[in-house]
């Protein structure tokens, strides 16, 4: 039985976190070739924060286009092809100032 207002917001709450939740582990299984741990890990953040996971997901881990690696994966295979090393090392031998000259 509902009785205070909280208690409709958190009906509400809790069908939005329910559903955003299914769309995320849904997408993550569909079409993703990210480890099983990552997969897992944005199931279970949707899962406690609800709707703002879900947001949260969609703008970190989507593609811009279903297919597409988007413009920051293509300047990094550009980056890693032309000096050598992998996007891991960028942050201890580069500044974004050199990388974004060495990309033009």
């Amino acid at each position: 039985m509902l009785i205070q207002p909280i208690d409709y917001f958190l009906v509400v709450w809790f069908t939005l976190a329910a559903g955003s939740t299914a769309y995320v582990a849904w997408d993550q299984y569909r079409n993703n070739p990210e480890p099983a741990v990552m997969k897992w890990g944005f199931i279970l953040v949707t899962l406690y924060m609800g709707p703002i996971g879900l947001l949260l997901y969609v703008l970190a881990d989507k593609d811009p286009r279903p297919g597409s690696r988007g413009v920051t994966h293509a300047k990094a295979e550009a980056l890693e092809a032309s000096l050598g090393f992998s996007e891991v090392h960028l942050p201890l031998y580069t500044s974004p100032f050199a990388v974004n000259a060495k990309l033009r």
